[in-house]
């Protein structure tokens, strides 16, 4: 697929504003773009969406592939009687990029505002180098009193997202905007169903939009007890190195050089080593540069949904973003195509449940 196709969709998809627990638009999307391609499409309770595909053998496993529709963000918790709205954060949005940030209220119609700064003329140099707590931080949506901004939707709950539309650089494949983490991951998912879908493999797959990751993995472990597939692979980004702030140990990894492979994550997933070797194999036979990392930085949607059952072999295939959790995040669109490439090429792979096992049964014989 051309490199372009893929900055439309993906611009597409980062337009939406679904921050945790309003995932509704990135999952009427998923479910528009999936439902022509698989048997089955529906949406549990909770919010997550599945995408049933039926493989050519009824005895292969079944895989699950998945990513999650939520972004970071914002809720309102108060309104100031002046009109200005107190808030907490949704995730992890980070601290120090919030004071002058622009946002959008997601009232119906929604409304542009703007996360309050002191004026730099009245701070001294040794303020001007702190940044506030997000407790003394405030929305300005241009209400002159808290009867306005109520009269335009905004009351306590109302959630709120960053501003920043996917933007191309210089570097036709290097982009930046807002929730490339996880849109892109939602992307690669339907990406590799509708391929999937025209060449099908061995092995049934379900393709599963999960909610809530932002907020602690929750989404994807309700999913994987529904699913209880026998192969996971989860589709994320993953902070990545190689800026001048940062020392090449640290995340040494980075953008444009191929999908991540991680061996570990931080306080959680230890990958799957048969799964890891499947994974490697593919890359290596279609020519798919690949960067095999040891995550010291985060933990993705693998670590819970992992422990649905004692049965379920897991992998994280990553996608290398810089400046995570604010609204500029970047990455490179070739990294996006190749997990894309890589994630069909491994289901393709996997065709029998020996291939999954750690150590052969024993030979009764």
């Amino acid at each position: 697929m051309p490199h372009d196709s893929l900055r439309q969709q993906l611009a597409e998809l980062t337009r939406l504003d679904a921050p945790v627990g309003f995932e509704e638009p990135v999952l009427r999307f998923a479910a528009e773009k999936l439902a022509p391609l698989c048997e089955h499409v529906e949406c549990d309770v909770r919010g997550n969406l599945y995408a049933t595909l039926s493989g050519r053998n009824p005895e292969a496993p079944l895989v699950m592939i998945t990513a999650h529709a939520d972004e970071i963000g914002f809720m309102v918790t108060s309104i100031l009687p002046d009109g200005f709205l107190r808030f907490t954060r949704l995730g992890h949005p980070t601290e120090m990029v919030l004071p002058g940030q622009r946002v959008r209220v997601l009232t119906s119609p929604p409304l542009e505002g703007v996360i309050g700064v002191k004026p730099g003329h009245i701070l001294s140099p040794e303020q001007a180098r702190q940044t506030p707590p997000v407790e003394e931080l405030y929305i300005d949506v241009g209400a002159g009193s808290a009867d306005e901004a109520a009269g335009w939707g905004v009351e306590p709950g109302t959630p709120a997202v960053f501003v920043g539309e996917l933007t191309p650089t210089a570097n036709p494949d290097r982009v930046f905007g807002k929730c490339v983490d996880n849109r892109a991951g939602v992307l690669c998912v339907i990406e590799a169903a509708a391929r999937l879908a025209t060449d099908r493999p061995e092995c049934s797959v379900e393709f599963v939009i999960a909610v809530e990751e932002e907020v602690g993995l929750r989404g994807a472990e309700v999913a994987a007890q529904r699913v209880l597939p026998d192969a996971l692979l989860v589709i994320d980004t993953v902070p990545s190195g190689g800026t001048p702030d940062l020392p090449p140990t640290a995340l040494p990894w980075t953008i444009g050089a191929g999908p991540l492979l991680k061996v570990r994550e931080t306080k959680g997933l230890s990958t799957h080593g048969p799964l890891r070797t499947i994974v490697r194999d593919a890359a290596a036979a279609a020519a798919l540069p690949v960067q095999v990392i040891v995550d010291t930085a985060g933990i993705t949607d693998a670590t819970s949904a992992q422990q649905a059952s004692g049965d379920i072999a897991a992998m994280v295939i990553g996608l290398a973003r810089r400046y995570s959790h604010s609204a500029v995040e970047m990455c490179d669109l070739s990294d996006i195509q190749a997990i894309i490439d890589l994630t069909v090429a491994t289901v393709h792979r996997i065709t029998d449940h020996s291939q999954l096992q750690r150590i052969p049964p024993t030979d009764a014989n």
